[in-house]
């Protein structure tokens, strides 16, 4: 009777199992990658169904990428997303230094030249380097594999809105920015560790977030887009049902369909 008992307890154990695995949901549908040109040559690649990014990032790799055959759409259900600076809690007096340098070139015009630089029509614009009146050098983390905003360009330069936007605020205020090229993974803990000062890497404004740095007034309005192969079958948000997704690990991107997916 015992080994029955046995036999069968195993038994129950092993469809259980494959229960959990298979009944509840199976394999994850969300592919993670280290960037988001990773996740959009898997996409050219078949490897995955869709991609979640930013609107502007997948603009640009889209652009600069003619023959990957990708097109992009939007969604009403993604909310609009704010970018904000990233600073440690305690840092108050960064914190008004980065917000008054923010305001004062949003005042003076020069973030529109910046911003119209990348976003507009294009036409060029050389942040004016300023003088260190204020003996302050703060490290600034910023993961460089996302164009339009971070990048590492032909020359191997840092280049960018994000990085024309660090060094006027700079400029404006008095004091100079040392760029550090920072994995997305560990940008926020390279903040809280002392091993940057700041964050500024197209970062969303969420709450978790606000949980563990403190953030600048917004510079950015973003939303995420929907990346497909051209001609795919794939047009609303609805449709990434049942199929693979690629997105950049951990953020708002990776959030937002993998609360789609658990809804």
């Amino acid at each position: 009777m015992n080994k029955l008992i046995k036999k069968y307890s195993v038994a129950i154990i092993a469809i259980l199992t494959l229960f959990l695995l298979v009944g509840c949901g199976g394999s994850d549908p969300v592919s993670r990658y280290p960037d988001i040109p990773t996740a959009l040559t898997e996409l050219t690649n078949g490897g995955v169904d869709a991609v979640v990014a930013d609107s502007p990032v997948v603009l640009e790799f889209i652009a600069n990428n003619p023959d990957a055959n990708i097109e992009a759409f939007g969604d009403e259900s993604f909310d609009k997303e704010y970018f904000g600076i990233a600073m440690r809690q305690e840092d108050e007096d960064i914190h008004e230094l980065i917000n008054q340098g923010l305001a004062a070139i949003k005042e003076n015009g020069v973030y529109d030249k910046v911003f119209n630089k990348y976003f507009g029509d294009g036409t060029d614009y050389q942040v004016e380097p300023g003088e260190n009146t204020l003996d302050i050098t703060l490290n600034v983390a910023m993961d460089m594999a996302y164009a339009p905003f971070e990048y590492v360009n032909d020359a191997g330069e840092p280049e960018g809105f994000d990085v024309d936007l660090i060094q006027a605020i700079a400029a404006e205020k008095g004091f100079v920015v040392n760029l550090v090229n920072t994995n997305w993974d560990g940008i926020i803990p390279a903040l809280i560790g002392g091993n940057a000062d700041i964050i500024i890497s197209a970062m969303t404004i969420t709450e978790e977030r606000k949980e563990t740095v403190t953030f600048s007034d917004p510079y950015f309005e973003s939303t995420q887009y929907i990346a497909v192969q051209a001609g795919s079958e794939i047009k609303t948000l609805d449709d990434l049902k049942g199929k693979k997704v690629g997105v950049q690990n951990g953020t708002t991107g990776d959030f937002a369909i993998s609360d789609f997916f658990d809804n």
